[in-house]
């Protein structure tokens, strides 16, 4: 076992959180969550980071999650809040909504190395879509050689020298373009709640080339369709999404930024782990056919995934491979050829619940070995208008 499995498997959950089954939905629902990766910096020491998140459910009541999964220390914080925040890539709060966090009734804590915390839950309302500013005094081990973090938040996030939680945004002359320890927000809903659908996959999921501060990734376009459905669907979408992502191999050198552990590992606790999880849509396997890998062994490490889904209650739901063709460059014959034996698989495999058909959404009908011009942001990210296709291309009825 390498150094990220042993990290990964040692990764504890809160006594008392709920396990993430089909029937642990209520009281606690996964509103917002990202995938923890190893960062190399930077580092921070008696500083305050205000993080902002976009939550795809309302609650009345939340809690949020700190994870330390990759930090080389344990970290430290002595004051931690919540707000509502004015709106995506200001470090502006609501006046009235901030709130101090605390973790079993203290407002200090340590997070241990290569674990994770919940928050005693906190009075708040968050409506969905409303930004949440979550503050962390960083006291100690924030700038050990390695911590936890998420890389491209696609959205601004914003540093302050010294301890201003809960402060007004002017303190806030620094930024970052990550997250950091924060891994999660809960909500506790009315009992129609219905819990949350993760997307488990690469930067087309972590949303490469969105806009930035804009949440227009194709999970948070899917969350807006749930909303809009007559009635509500009383369901959160999670992204866990992480740049360069691959099923089968872990990733160290990917976009100049932390690791991407494989799906095979981190499904465990990036899925079915993640508060209150019933779907997932699995949507991962470009970078592992992009690195040769073969469509029998790429086809086993999906088909594990679904099966270790399934056994702890979860339906999931394939996503076929979008194109990644070019002139030069690109897929070369070989590796369309996997790309679309691996695709006919995951159309008609009885291992997945139903098929979000991606490959068909994006692609050129004149050209299907490319992804439709309209909708490149490069040969192989989708730029908005395709992320929104490929939401749209989801049968909201797969969530019943």
């Amino acid at each position: 076992m390498n150094i990220f499995a042993a990290v990964l498997a040692a990764t504890l959950l809160v006594p008392g959180a709920p396990a993430a089954r089909a029937d642990a939905a209520p009281p606690w629902t996964g509103s917002w969550s990202t995938s923890p990766q190893r960062e190399t910096g930077p580092g921070f020491s008696d500083q305050t980071l205000r993080q902002l998140v976009h939550p795809t459910l309302g609650g009345s009541t939340i809690r949020i999650r700190l994870a330390n999964t990759f930090g080389d220390e344990d970290v430290a914080f002595d004051a931690v809040s919540i707000a509502r925040a004015t709106s995506s890539g200001s470090p502006e709060l609501v006046a009235g909504t901030s709130r101090r966090v605390t973790f079993h009734g203290r407002t200090r804590v340590t997070v241990a190395t290569g674990t994770e915390i919940y928050s005693d839950p906190i009075d708040l309302s968050v409506a969905y879509g409303q930004d949440l500013a979550v503050d962390l005094h960083v006291t100690r081990g924030g700038d050990a050689a390695a911590i936890t973090g998420h890389d491209a938040a696609q959205g601004t996030q914003f540093v302050a020298s010294g301890r201003h939680v809960g402060d007004t945004g002017t303190a806030f002359t620094n930024t970052v373009n990550s997250w950091f320890w924060l891994d999660g927000v809960d909500v506790r809903s009315s009992g129609r709640t219905r819990g949350s659908i993760v997307a488990l996959g690469d930067s087309i999921t972590d949303g490469a080339y969105t806009t930035w501060n804009g949440n227009d990734r194709w999970t948070d376009d899917l969350a807006a369709r749930l909303q809009a459905a007559p009635g509500g669907s009383h369901l959160a979408v999670l992204n866990q999404g992480i740049g360069g992502n691959e099923v089968l191999a872990d990733r160290t050198d990917c976009c100049g930024a932390g690791t991407s552990i494989a799906g095979l590992k981190r499904e465990r606790n990036d899925v079915r782990r993640q508060t209150g999880a019933r779907y997932l849509i699995l949507a991962d396997g470009i970078n592992d056919i992009g690195y040769h890998a073969d469509a029998a062994s790429l086809i086993d490490g999906l088909a594990t995934i679904a099966r270790r889904a399934h056994h702890d209650g979860i339906r999931v739901i394939g996503a076929t491979i979008t194109p990644y063709g070019c002139d030069s460059g690109c897929f070369d014959p070989e590796q369309e050829a996997t790309r679309q034996q691996v695709n006919a698989w995951i159309r008609s495999t009885p291992a997945f619940d139903g098929v979000a058909d991606f490959d068909a959404a994006i692609r050129d009908p004149e050209n299907p070995s490319q992804v439709l011009p309209a909708y490149q942001a490069d040969h192989l990210h989708p730029n908005i208008t395709g992320q929104r296709a490929m939401a749209d291309a989801i049968d909201l009825s797969l969530f019943r």
